[in-house]
């Protein structure tokens, strides 16, 4: 009974009713970052009004609404918002947070901020990246030793002769 006699009163024009059955998409955004409200309204609405830490405008279809809808402050926090049905009043609340994934937050404390791995060196900063200088180092020095060996061959064989 005591239900009946509430339902009536909103039926017949009490206060809005207020709940917590906004869906907010994504619940953490980052600053900047836009977040899509959906929710019911009345059959008779046409339009909602989202308020609150995102502003937004959308059409009531079917009862149903999804508005885009821009965050008004850039700073790190959880924000409230409210969709208000236009012709009925009908209100809901919803919330999201600004703000970064905590994977993300310890990826930019650790490496942005401290150097990490090993030093790269190897050249010594004097050559460019990609310069085949291992293989140009070695092939001369086979040649030094093939002349080596040549010169030495024929000493020995000049020796020999004499």
């Amino acid at each position: 009974m005591t239900g009946t006699v509430f339902a009536a009163g909103l039926a017949l024009g009490a206060d809005p009713a207020r709940a917590d059955d906004l869906d907010v998409s994504p619940s953490l955004v980052r600053p900047g970052q836009p977040v899509t409200v959906s929710g019911g309204c009345q059959t008779t609405d046409r339009y909602v009004n989202i308020t609150g830490g995102a502003r937004g405008k959308g059409v009531v279809n079917d009862g149903w609404f999804s508005v885009t809808a821009m965050p008004t402050k850039n700073r790190y926090g959880r924000y409230g918002i409210t969709a208000k049905c236009i012709t009925s009043n009908y209100s809901q609340t919803g919330a999201f947070r600004i703000g970064v994934r905590h994977r993300e937050r310890e990826r930019e404390r650790h490496f942005h901020h401290h150097p990490y791995g090993g030093a790269m060196t190897g050249g010594g900063g004097t050559q460019r990246p990609g310069a085949p200088w291992t293989g140009l180092g070695l092939v001369a020095l086979a040649g030094a030793t093939a002349i080596g060996g040549t010169a030495l061959r024929r000493t020995r064989a000049a020796r020999g002769r004499a």
